[in-house]
């Protein structure tokens, strides 16, 4: 199967699916999404774990668009997506798992990026999802951008999705790489495809950790997007803490204790941020391996 030579009726089935997701995502904002704004729910809505893919999905699966005049679509505005819950991605899954299966009982080979992008362009084609910047008819091609090789070193702004215990994951943004290791900007709850949603975005923590990036050049860890806006939510240079009397005689660490930046300047701390990181009890650590952070992710929503 080299192409998305869809039957009729699997072709409707999931242009009815995927034009009710446009309708819907309209509904919410007043007005019909954008390509680049369909393309990007489907991208995190892949079914990337489905046994009738050939196992190479990833979320957020991005894609190439030419149309006609061989001119390459951009998106025109800023897009809208990330103002979304979970709801609209949990039924663009549900509509894509059903399209890959029928691919999938129909060709009796396991589907690819590519064929599914063609797949997806001939839903376009049917004129059933409607959207406010681009004529389907002047769509030449789709391709699924699929990178050639994994993000070796995370970069700061860049969005990590870690792995939770029991389905969903942990969201992170990389604030700094300096001599205390790979500083992470933490969220508060669980996104179950992986996406920072507008209500998970609220919801930063006060204080960065730090960690190494072995999970992210391994792939435990997917970068999933890359927003330094994020960058505001946390302190520009991520500090590490010590306890009071850590160096006697040397540095003074103050009553409470202190916070020091990557430049080594010295911050001494009052009672009341030092019970808030962890100092006064004993549950601080200056980093962590990035494996052991994802357990205290896990003991952290275990606990909530």
């Amino acid at each position: 199967m080299t192409d998305a030579a869809l039957s009729t009726d699997a072709r409707d089935q999931a242009a009815s699916g995927l034009g009710e997701v446009a309708a819907e995502f309209g509904a919410i904002f007043g007005g019909a999404p954008t390509l680049a704004e369909f393309l990007e729910i489907l991208g995190w809505a892949i079914p990337e774990n489905s046994a009738d893919t050939d196992g190479t999905f990833r979320a957020p699966l991005k894609f190439k668009v030419t149309l006609k005049g061989n001119k390459r679509y951009r998106s025109p505005a800023e897009s809208r997506v990330h103002d979304l819950d979970d709801d609209l991605f949990v039924k663009s899954n549900a509509h894509l798992g059903d399209l890959v299966e029928r691919m999938r009982s129909e060709s009796g080979s396991p589907v690819t990026p590519q064929q599914f992008s063609s797949a997806i362009l001939e839903v376009l084609r049917t004129g059933r999802v409607t959207l406010s910047d681009v004529e389907v008819g002047d769509i030449r091609t789709l391709l699924a951008d699929v990178p050639k090789k994994r993000v070796a070193k995370p970069k700061p702004g860049d969005i990590l999705a870690i792995p939770a215990r029991g389905g969903g994951y942990h969201l992170a943004v990389t604030l700094a790489q300096n001599r205390f290791g790979t500083a992470l900007g933490l969220f508060d709850g669980k996104s179950a495809q992986g996406r920072l949603d507008a209500t998970i975005r609220r919801a930063s923590r006060r204080f960065p950790v730090y960690t190494e990036d072995s999970s992210v050049k391994d792939g435990t860890w997917k970068v999933v997007g890359h927003d330094e806006d994020l960058l505001a939510l946390f302190p520009a240079d991520p500090e590490i803490y010590h306890k009071p009397g850590a160096w006697p005689g040397i540095v003074d660490t103050g009553e409470f204790g202190a916070a020091e930046t990557s430049d080594g300047t010295m911050r001494l701390i009052d009672a009341g941020e030092a019970r808030d990181v962890g100092l006064q009890d004993g549950t601080y650590r200056q980093a962590y391996p990035s494996a052991y952070l994802q357990d205290v992710l896990d003991e952290r929503d275990d606990n909530s």
